[in-house]
């Protein structure tokens, strides 16, 4: 081997090393770095208790009016002139209480006519029992079935006479007066509980799967924005709406509460529905998320303890950071602060 070839591989070895003790230098500075994070927070007296990310995560919220849950109407089912009005706009009635009636003459005239008329066929069936054919005596069954629908409906319209509350309730809406005619068809009076009351509001068709009959709700009317009221689920309409594009479903929460009676309908309120908490899913200071080793982990202090526990961040919530992890526990705390306070 000559003189240059020598020159050649003595160069090439002295390169080799070099770049040996350039990596040697790297890796040994990079172990340190990756826990340079953990041991300054291990030097850092301050910690911080973790949350659950339960109700005050992802809170579906949805802005409607208050309505009246049992709204009924009076009607009238037959043509007449008042005769009495019992009732006034306000008053609270029961069940079956005569709100006014008809003048009657008329229609007890017609179901005494009724009467008379059904007696008669029956009589006339009687006889061709003994002497008609068989086309007669058919006839004569037919006469008296309609006598009895003719007696049926004249006494139907001798009752609806007197209109009566179909439910117990206030009288919202009075439209008859002592003298007035009314016709058949018409609403004469609506009745409503006022106590029984609801919201209706519409909630995007990609958070209908969060919601359910039956879940709890937490409502705040605008009239009242210093009080909550209790709700829940009651029904989710199956029909949707599109508006701007956007593709909404009614959905009605029932108010809960007992004393509603400053609450009217057709006031705003907002329902916040609060998700479920999930055992792992934890609130931590995000300045407690730290590198080392390639995964990402918080340094939990428990009593004299330090340890990492790794965690998965799932999103943000202001100064924390929402994370997964199943070795986390309640009360836990973490190396980490934030700027402002969160309640216990």
């Amino acid at each position: 081997m000559n003189r240059r070839h020598l020159l050649i591989i003595a160069t090439a070895l002295i390169v080799v090393a070099a770049a040996v003790t350039v990596y040697l230098r790297l890796f040994q500075a990079s172990a340190p770095a990756q826990a340079g994070n953990l041991s300054a927070l291990e030097g850092s007296a301050e910690t911080t208790r973790i949350r659950p990310a339960d109700a005050s995560i992802g809170q579906l919220k949805a802005a409607g009016n208050i309505n009246l849950i049992n709204e009924a109407q009076v009607v009238a089912h037959v043509d007449g002139f008042v005769k009495e009005v019992r009732v006034e706009v306000g008053d609270t009635v029961n069940a079956g209480d005569l709100l006014l009636s008809l003048h009657q003459e008329d229609l007890q005239r017609a179901a005494e006519q009724a009467r008379i008329d059904l007696a008669s066929s029956q009589l006339r069936l009687r006889q061709l029992l003994t002497s008609a054919d068989e086309i007669e005596l058919e006839l004569g069954k037919l006469n008296v079935a309609q006598a009895e629908l003719d007696q049926q409906k004249a006494l139907q319209d001798l009752a609806a006479a007197q209109m009566v509350a179909p439910i117990t309730g206030s009288v919202l809406a009075l439209d008859a007066a002592p003298g007035t005619k009314v016709s058949s068809g018409t609403v004469v009076a609506t009745l409503a509980d006022p106590s029984r009351l609801e919201l209706t509001v519409q909630v995007a068709e990609v958070d209908i799967p969060r919601i359910e009959r039956g879940r709890p709700v937490d409502i705040v009317i605008d009239a009242f924005p210093d009080q909550t009221f209790a709700g829940e689920i009651s029904r989710i309409d199956p029909f949707n709406e599109i508006q701007s594009g956007a593709i909404n479903y009614p959905v009605t929460i029932r108010l809960l509460d007992s004393a509603l009676d400053s609450v009217l309908p057709g006031m705003s309120a907002v329902a916040t529905l609060k998700n479920e908490p999930e055992d792992d899913l934890w609130l931590v200071p995000t300045t407690a998320i730290q590198e080392a080793n390639g995964a990402t982990v918080v340094t939990v202090v428990r009593g004299q303890e330090h340890f990492p526990v790794a965690v998965t961040p799932e999103g943000l919530h202001g100064e924390w950071t929402i994370v997964r992890s199943v070795d986390l526990k309640y009360d836990d705390e973490v190396l980490g602060t934030t700027a402002t306070f969160m309640g216990q």
